[in-house]
């Protein structure tokens, strides 16, 4: 037995092949239809759609053959594919490259083979289109050329497919850039409005905690102690307010900063958690949600921009917030901020269902939402996502019983 060589441009050969990646993919009519027909008009009772990777051929199609694969160093196909022309062996038995091949000599008990050269448009043949049968045969010329044009149709529909997936892969990096900017735009003007709304509050906040601090000042020294615990408590509960103001401005700020062309910098995850946090209290409160951080007390560092790690971590905790408010308690979501080597892990898991599997591979996809028409648009995951890889980072869904957790992990594990 001839064991077939290697291409002279083996290497780029087998790029072109994977290039397609159709290699493990599953059967495709389109395919199948081609085999049918070669095995018809060849009057062979196998064929195969045969491409040949480093060490085997595998077949994305196959008549008359139960195998998926057989390796490279018995295959007919790997010296067919050296061939400019349709390579053929009318009787294997009497040809010694193959008569004491295990193909031969056992099943399939191969006879005659014909193979018409897969090419792609740059000239590398990747696999062949065979025909195969049990008995010897001739082979002549119009049969030749008819298995020619037809691997020339399989080459063209592996190129359609191909090209298809360019195309979808430039549409949807398209449509996210259309996203992106239309998320930095609004970002943009809720930015400017929090600008203006900081700067009309804070002045009377500030004004009102002076006078809080006046009235104490005064109470302590002129009121007698039977009214005065009653009036230090409502003034108390005054600063509790007006630092929970403060506090909601500086999430607002900090949610709507258009970041996009700043650069990275060192920031605390604790505080960026603290302050995003701030803009979702009142909302979980009012929905009887119980809000569980799980965040070390003494800084977490990376480098991000915060306002976008705000933006991803509020659109997390809103997303939770849908997915579990009209459920029987206990309501929860819980963040956790974890160190481990040089990865930091940002999670945000709540008490819901959970993700159904079949949705899991589409949340990430632009419009993709489960909530009722009018309640969201399906672009938060999506531009949360592409925030992430914008922060070198990456948002991942973890399913599990019960609940779902999305974690936004910075650097390796």
């Amino acid at each position: 037995m001839k064991a077939p060589a290697l291409s002279k441009s083996e290497e780029s050969r087998i790029k072109a092949l994977q290039d397609y990646d159709v290699l493990e993919t599953p059967p495709e009519p389109e395919f199948d239809a081609l085999t049918e027909l070669a095995s018809t008009i060849c009057g062979t009772p196998i064929a195969l759609i045969s491409l040949v990777d480093r060490d085997r051929q595998w077949f994305k199609s196959r008549v008359g053959l139960n195998a998926s694969e057989t390796p490279r160093d018995v295959s007919f196909c790997g010296h067919a594919i050296l061939e400019t022309d349709v390579f053929v062996v009318e009787n294997a038995l009497e040809d010694s490259r193959f008569s004491d091949n295990p193909l031969v000599t056992g099943d399939p008990k191969i006879r005659f083979y014909a193979g018409a050269q897969l090419r792609t448009e740059a000239g590398e043949s990747i696999g062949t289109l065979c025909v195969i049968d049990s008995q010897p045969k001739p082979f002549p010329e119009e049969k030749r050329r008819a298995l020619a044009t037809l691997a020339g149709m399989v080459i063209a529909q592996l190129e359609l497919k191909r090209r298809n997936q360019l195309l979808t892969e430039a549409l949807d990096l398209i449509e996210g850039q259309k996203l992106t900017l239309l998320h930095h735009a609004k970002m943009s003007a809720l930015g400017e409005m929090a600008g203006g709304i900081a700067h009309e509050i804070n002045n009377p906040l500030a004004i009102i905690a002076g006078y809080v601090n006046r009235i104490e000042f005064i109470a302590a020294r002129t009121i007698e102690d039977s009214g005065k615990e009653k009036l230090l408590h409502s003034l108390n509960g005054i600063s509790k307010s007006i630092q929970r103001i403060s506090g909601i401005i500086k999430g607002l700020q900090l949610f709507s900063r258009d970041s996009q062309m700043d650069p990275l910098q060192l920031s605390d995850l604790t505080s960026i958690i603290h302050d995003s946090l701030e803009l979702c209290r009142e909302g979980l409160k009012s929905r009887s949600i119980d809000l569980r951080l799980a965040i070390p007390e003494e800084p977490v560092e990376v480098e991000c921009r915060p306002g976008q790690i705000s933006q991803i971590l509020v659109n997390l905790v809103q997303n939770a917030r849908d997915a579990i408010q009209n459920q029987k308690d206990p309501k929860w979501i819980t963040i956790t901020l974890t160190r481990s080597g040089t990865s930091v892990s940002i999670a945000v898991e709540d008490s819901g269902p959970g993700v159904p599997e079949a949705l899991q591979n589409k949340i990430f996809q632009p419009f993709f939402t489960t909530k009722e028409p009018g309640k969201g648009t399906g672009l938060g995951l999506s531009i949360s996502s592409t925030l992430a890889k914008s922060n070198r980072a990456r948002l991942e869904l973890t399913p599990g019983k019960g609940s779902s957790r999305f974690t936004l992990k910075f650097g390796r594990e």
